[in-house]
């Protein structure tokens, strides 16, 4: 008799295509997650990480308040 008749068959597939895809930040087109330009409109891909945009905000805002400073001393 077969010892795993009684247990359920569960598909272990992990290579799932959900997981490989995906959407362009310009034209929405699902596109692979190693592609480096969309086939559909041609803009790049870049990855961005959410620390990366906070440290941008950061450093333009740190800029414009040199610059703000800087005029501020000169009308003086």
């Amino acid at each position: 008799m077969d010892e795993y008749a009684d247990e359920e068959w569960v598909d272990d597939d992990t290579d799932d295509e959900s997981d490989d895809v995906l959407q362009c930040p310009a034209c929405g087109c699902e596109v692979h997650e190693d592609t480096q330009q969309c086939p559909h409109c041609g803009d790049w891909i870049t990855p961005v990480y959410p620390g990366e945009r906070t440290r941008r905000v950061v450093w333009l805002a740190v800029a414009v308040m040199i610059v703000a400073g800087l005029l501020f001393l000169t009308i003086l």
